[in-house]
């Protein structure tokens, strides 16, 4: 646990500790409203990810307050209908072979990501279609949101970049905002999944496909929520509208709990828990030759 606190600038608690991050997320103490306000650093900082994570006014599913209208059941919804494709998926279809291919070392004339967008966008929006340049809006949004290049990011706002990526993603998404998270932000911990899969492949191709899954799942670095009353956590106080960054993945290895990977026991569960896993299972199963 890190505080950063000047009172009038900054006013931040980073979390890696995993029974930390689980007691705040199932708690009362901390949302997602992300009311306005605060200190000077705090209001650019989430300025400027509220900015890059809308569509239209309306805020990406992952910076939905709790409370928000349609929130919940929309992603229950979505849960249910990653979890419907899961089986079939698990199973390694033929429209995992582009990604078979690329596992076992081949089809390297087409990025990873753009093989991912294909089969994660066509099973949120059916019939989406990737391409480069959807690939270079998901690597476009991934930077937006990185730390740090404050000046990059200044001239990626005055010049639109980041707003044209978001016009392509929510194109082939049907300005499905679920879509376009999962095809521009999301997306980038299963690239690293799958990079990970190719390694164990080419190093330890006789792996059952499920041990492969669970070795290729990874936490988001960093999930953002603000203190909506008055807490403390492991002896910390904060302050309301305190901005509370949740470093999922070093809490993930430095625990190895891979329950910082969906945050699946928590209302803010990610609705692809059971579909990731089977998309790497799936796609282990197709490139493995069988026995």
């Amino acid at each position: 646990m890190k505080q950063i606190r000047v009172p009038g600038l900054i006013d931040v608690i980073k979390l890696d500790n995993p029974h930390d991050i689980l007691q705040l997320t199932s708690s009362d103490m901390v949302d997602r409203q992300f009311q306005p306000g605060g200190p000077l650093l705090n209001r650019l900082m989430l300025g400027g990810i509220l900015r890059t994570l809308s569509w239209r006014g309306q805020r990406f599913p992952t910076m939905r307050a709790r409370a928000a209208d349609s929130r919940a059941t929309a992603q229950d919804q979505l849960w249910q209908r990653l979890n419907a494709q899961a089986p079939q998926l698990r199973g390694g279809p033929e429209r995992l072979e582009p990604l078979a291919n690329w596992l076992r070392g081949k089809n390297e004339g087409v990025h990873v990501g753009q093989l991912l967008q294909q089969v994660i966008g066509d099973a949120v929006v059916p019939g989406y279609v990737a391409s480069p340049e959807s690939w270079a809006a998901a690597m476009t949004m991934a930077m937006a949101l990185a730390p740090g290049n404050t000046l990059t990011k200044l001239r990626w706002m005055l010049s639109g970049r980041v707003r044209r990526a978001k016009t392509l993603l929510a194109h082939l998404a049907n300005n499905d905002t679920s879509a376009m998270h999962a095809t521009g932000v999301a997306i980038h911990n299963i690239v690293k999944g799958m990079q990970q899969m190719r390694a164990i492949y080419q190093s330890e191709p006789a792996t059952d496909a499920a041990t492969a899954a669970r070795r290729c799942l990874f936490a988001p670095a960093a999930v953002l929520r603000q203190a909506a009353s008055e807490g403390s956590i492991s002896g910390c106080p904060f302050s309301r509208r305190t901005l509370l960054v949740l470093e999922l993945e070093k809490a993930r290895q430095a625990a190895n709990d891979e329950a910082m990977v969906f945050l699946a026991q928590t209302w803010s569960r990610c609705p692809a828990d059971g579909w990731v896993p089977a998309l790497f299972e799936g796609v282990w199963k197709r490139a493995s030759p069988p026995h």
